[in-house]
């Protein structure tokens, strides 16, 4: 007669145990997976950003202002911006490369066809004024936005911009202004 005990397995309970356990770590493991993609595309905007903003400062030395932001129709944002999110982003791009920049970034998870203004849409916008924004004349001041999908969103001003402000907006923003009052 065989007797139960001697018998090498395991049980129903155990194997639950070890399935629900194994469900535990990948669900841990694909929220942890997410947030890293998300940090990851912050930090690439963030850089895209500053190369940007180089490029800018390299074309106002050659140039004494910064490029215009043009859209011809359609635009995410409006007339006056460029934007990833359409066509007008090539606008700034012909404007600065190859000479200051090679290839002008765009967001790495850009939201096609909608501003990087509102909430849950992803791209970059520029403009430059072209009227007395900051106090300064002509394009001597420009904004870039962004938006960051984890954390707070960034708001640096760089110069005086106390006449008229522009910003910033509920996104991230990069605004500098030269000559302001």
């Amino acid at each position: 007669m065989k007797s139960w005990a001697k018998q090498k397995g395991f049980t129903i309970v155990e194997l639950l145990i070890v399935i629900v356990v194994i469900g535990v770590l990948a669900a841990i493991t694909v929220v942890a997976y997410n947030g890293i993609q998300q940090r990851g595309r912050d930090a690439q905007r963030q850089s895209d950003v500053k190369a940007i903003a180089k490029a800018l400062e390299l074309y106002y030395v050659d140039n004494g202002k910064y490029p215009a932001g043009s859209c011809a129709s359609s635009c995410a944002i409006n007339g006056v911006w460029s934007d990833t999110n359409d066509g007008s982003w090539q606008n700034l791009a012909n404007q600065l490369a190859p000479k200051y920049i090679s290839t002008l970034p765009s967001d790495p998870k850009p939201t096609m066809g909608a501003s990087p203004l509102t909430s849950g849409n992803y791209g970059y916008g520029y403009y430059s004024n072209d009227n007395a924004y900051c106090g300064t004349a002509l394009r001597q001041m420009y904004i870039l936005v962004y938006r960051l999908e984890n954390g707070a969103q960034q708001n640096t001003l760089n110069g005086e911009c106390v006449t008229n402000p522009f910003g910033p907006f509920a996104s991230s923003n990069y605004r500098v202004a030269v000559g302001g009052s």
